[in-house]
């Protein structure tokens, strides 16, 4: 989906929108962020620049998606719109809240999540004061954060896989997507030996992967999932080049 956009600022908010909406089946994940973003034409960072918080409230009146609706959207889709403007787009606020001597970037992720809570507008905030904590979640709280990383992957490899609109954000400190499919892969290889599918996981199968490819450690995160979605693949044979 974000590939549809040219426009970097156009792509960085397209993919961050399918990315926190990213829970269930992928035609269906499709079919919501497609919704999503809709009112917002084929340009929708222009679009949301020219629209107040009312507006885009509106214009998602009657969304929803799973446990999402658009009481989560309108504040997160403006807090994204609020926070670009004010740093000079989405990927210049990510790297103003890294710290390079970090090894990877779970810190940096976490204050960028934070960052965007603190754009939302007060006044779209539903009653419990944010948006639902699994919209995008805060890789600081100890989860995974599945969604949050594989948008930073999208967002800054690019390959035939991952489309990386962003230049400056460094593929070699991404945080492994961990989800159950890619856990059960890392541990069939002795990849992740803990038994929670968390951000300690997460990082522990960065380590292992950093040892194969220290440039691109979430190179391998899309074929080796396929095996837990795709049952006609064998995992033996996906995973023989680990061996």
């Amino acid at each position: 989906m974000v590939r549809r956009y040219a426009d970097p600022a156009d792509a960085e908010l397209a993919g961050l929108v399918a990315a926190a909406l990213s829970l269930g089946n992928a035609s269906l994940i499709m079919r919501a962020a497609e919704t999503a973003l809709a009112p917002f034409g084929p340009r929708p960072a222009s679009a949301l620049a020219t629209m107040d918080d009312g507006a885009v409230a509106a214009a998602l009146a009657g969304f929803r998606y799973r446990f999402f609706d658009a009481s989560d959207l309108a504040p997160f889709i403006c807090a994204a719109r609020n926070l670009a403007a004010d740093r000079g787009g989405l990927e210049r606020a990510f790297l103003d809240g890294d710290d390079p001597g970090e090894p990877d970037y779970a810190v940096a992720a976490s204050r960028f999540v934070r960052a965007l809570v603190s754009a939302a507008p007060k006044g779209l905030l539903p009653d419990r004061g944010a948006w639902r904590s699994n919209l995008f979640p805060d890789p600081a709280r100890g989860s995974a954060a599945k969604r949050v990383f594989m948008y930073l992957r999208w967002m800054t490899r690019r390959d035939a896989v991952d489309p990386g609109h962003w230049r400056d954000a460094d593929p070699s400190r991404l945080v492994v997507p961990l989800d159950t499919h890619m856990a059960a892969a890392c541990r069939r290889l002795g990849f992740v030996t803990r038994r929670s599918t968390d951000l300690k996981a997460a990082r522990e199968a960065g380590a292992a992967f950093r040892a194969i490819r220290p440039d691109d450690p979430v190179r391998y995160d899309f074929c080796m999932t396929r095996p837990g979605i795709r049952p006609d693949l064998d995992p033996d044979e996906c995973f023989g080049c680990f061996h």
